[in-house]
């Protein structure tokens, strides 16, 4: 059994615990870097590949596991600063993300403002296309109108998009379709597909959740992306 590194992103810290291959434990923490946090990451296995006598090279080539948590989507819901998001949905229905299930959190304060939307609703485009509750086609996709609403959110300056039709989860032809338009049309935009993410019945559930992970979909993959990247530059140094 090799290593086994275990590490969490904290706002001060970045935690490690070491699983040795004689089932000892050690724990160990690095300053978290806040304006890459990848760094830091980095930082705590070529610090605990050092304490070893190893290089980062070696020491991860001795590692059967790495486990790692990070804060990044959360804090990007906490201080909302994630990408700015557009949908495309079914026609007639994209306020179903601020309707949600009719639930106020006071119910008594009618003044009681809702969540603040991820996305705003001069960025949701609403589709002709549905298909029924076995996922029959009943109105075709009506592609121009796909093109349209894609080419309006890149005027738009929209970083991510998120696609959820109506009994997607059932046959997913149309969601497959709009894919492929976005992929023509934007393609540097970050796509958030409801039969990809949430492939289940209920409507705000999956609205809601493809909507959350195009809003943190950008961040969340600069983030991985430079780790990996981090990680290969210092094991070419190693």
């Amino acid at each position: 059994m090799g290593y086994r590194i275990g590490t969490d992103v904290g706002g001060t810290f970045t935690d490690f615990i070491l699983a040795l291959p004689d089932g000892s434990i050690e724990l160990f923490k690095v300053p978290t870097t806040l304006d890459d946090q990848s760094r830091g990451v980095m930082n705590g296995i070529e610090a605990l590949a050092s304490r070893h006598g190893l290089d980062v090279r070696s020491f991860l080539a001795q590692t059967d596991l790495v486990v790692h948590g990070t804060t990044t989507a959360d804090n990007t819901m906490i201080e909302m600063n994630g990408a700015k998001t557009g949908l495309v949905t079914t026609q007639g229905h994209r306020d179903e993300i601020d309707i949600r299930r009719g639930y106020k959190e006071d119910i008594w304060d009618p003044s009681f403002p809702p969540p603040v939307p991820i996305a705003r609703r001069r960025h949701r485009f609403g589709i002709p296309e549905r298909l029924d509750f076995r996922g029959n086609v009943v109105t075709p996709l009506d592609e121009d109108a796909v093109r349209e609403a894609v080419r309006r959110l890149r005027r738009q300056g929209i970083e991510s998009i998120a696609v959820c039709f109506l009994f997607s989860f059932l046959n997913p032809a149309h969601e497959q379709r709009v894919k492929e338009i976005v992929l023509e049309e934007f393609p540097e935009a970050f796509l958030s597909v409801r039969h990809e993410v949430l492939p289940q019945y209920r409507e705000y559930e999956g609205f809601s959740t493809v909507c959350l992970n195009a809003y943190v979909g950008p961040k969340v993959s600069r983030y991985v992306r430079a780790l990996t990247g981090g990680g290969k530059k210092r094991e070419a140094r190693g």
